[in-house]
């Protein structure tokens, strides 16, 4: 296989488009990486004008932050639609809830095809276990709001037991459910408490590999 051919070929890319976000999620590098050594997150703002270029050189953008929730750019809006209008595909990966109803509804009539996924990890009422500072609850009333929504369920130890009823709950509200399972786990920088009691809900963590 040529991996050289298949990089270069490819007509997607995942932009982490900002530096915020109002999560503290024990296992994400803004916790391991910079609040717990006291650093301020490094990153800035996407240009927009550098946000067109990339349009311009594929055909779905995917919107999943490794240190941000892309809903906190200030132009994300603009970026939607900009999408829309040189029909290119946004798929958009959040997990933040800081923001209003109207917000979100003019993200998504902003476009319409766009696909959202929504990290809630648990049921609503306990997904800010991990997320931490989320309102899960707020978050699952806006994703029955979005369109083409998605429901992204990592497994923890607090939710393995409650899978069954969510994928029930996302089928009661037309939601695609997708559970996914870590490998964030067995390392120093890791909080282990939040892994799974079935070993089949852990994925092997690289760094011991």
């Amino acid at each position: 296989m040529n991996h050289s051919k298949l990089f270069y070929d490819r007509t997607s890319i995942n932009l982490d488009i900002t530096f915020r976000c109002t999560l503290q999620c024990p296992n994400c590098m803004r916790q391991y990486l910079y609040a717990a050594q006291n650093k301020k997150v490094k990153g800035a703002d996407m240009p927009m004008k550098h946000f067109k270029m990339l349009v311009d050189k594929f055909d779905e953008i995917v919107f999943c932050g490794t240190i941000s929730d892309p809903i906190f750019h200030p132009r994300f809006i603009d970026m939607l639609v900009y999408l829309k209008e040189q029909n290119k595909l946004a798929r958009v990966v959040t997990a933040a809830s800081h923001k209003s109803y109207d917000w979100y509804n003019n993200a998504f009539a902003a476009n319409t095809d766009a696909i959202w996924t929504f990290g809630l990890d648990g049921l609503p009422k306990d997904s800010h276990k991990y997320r931490i500072n989320q309102d899960g609850e707020k978050l699952f009333e806006v994703m029955k709001l979005a369109p083409n929504p998605k429901w992204k369920y990592i497994v923890f130890k607090y939710n393995e037991n409650d899978i069954d009823q969510a994928r029930q709950l996302a089928k009661d509200n037309n939601i695609k459910f997708n559970t996914v399972y870590s490998g964030r786990f067995d390392h120093e920088q890791y909080d282990n408490s939040y892994k799974p009691t079935n070993p089949e809900f852990v994925l092997p963590n690289w760094r011991n590999s």
